[in-house]
């Protein structure tokens, strides 16, 4: 991390909703890039995906989960949250650090805060899909404990992307 660099994990309020937007319209954009290719050709509705996810906002708050938000010096940076799926089971759902924050250890806080909530839940065991091509992401999660798996019942994607996609867990 570099040495002017503060990196606080706050846990989201609705003050940050734009940022939290905004950061999310990010995270979307870089995915929706990714799937516009073989072998997915998918066009991501992002003004639709972020509406079905701030309308369903109460499953990313307690006691069902939580959103996390990095932020250095008051800017948010990145995100990621956490929801219960199953009551022993949780999800971790859109980690994301901006381009320009990341290799800064922001990706190895947020995880770690979300496998600390996921415990805190009493989750047994922890899911997420993640577009193939985020790479770098699938080392970070491999680093903590996560593993490739199969498709989970409670994956919420198009079919149309479950080519190639990636599936992982970690037992608690």
């Amino acid at each position: 991390m570099s040495v002017d660099m503060k990196i606080d994990i706050i846990t989201y309020k609705d003050e940050l909703q734009q940022d939290l937007k905004s950061m999310l319209r990010d995270y979307l954009n870089l995915v929706a890039e990714e799937v516009k290719h073989d072998p997915w050709i998918f066009e991501v509705d992002i003004a639709e995906a972020l509406d079905f996810t701030f309308q369903n906002l109460s499953d990313f708050t307690p006691p069902k989960g939580k959103i996390f938000i990095a932020q250095n010096s008051n800017q948010t940076v990145g995100t990621a949250s956490i929801k219960k799926i199953r009551p022993d089971t949780a999800e971790i759902k859109r980690m994301y650090v901006k381009p320009e924050y990341q290799g800064n250890g922001i990706g190895n806080l947020l995880l770690g805060n979300v496998i600390e909530e996921a415990k805190r839940m009493d989750a047994r065991e922890i899911f997420l899909d993640s577009p193939p091509p985020f790479k770098p992401a699938h080392q970070l999660y491999e680093k903590y404990g996560f593993e490739i798996f199969q498709e989970y019942p409670e994956v919420a994607i198009p079919a149309e992307l479950k080519i190639d996609w990636v599936y992982m867990k970690k037992i608690l």
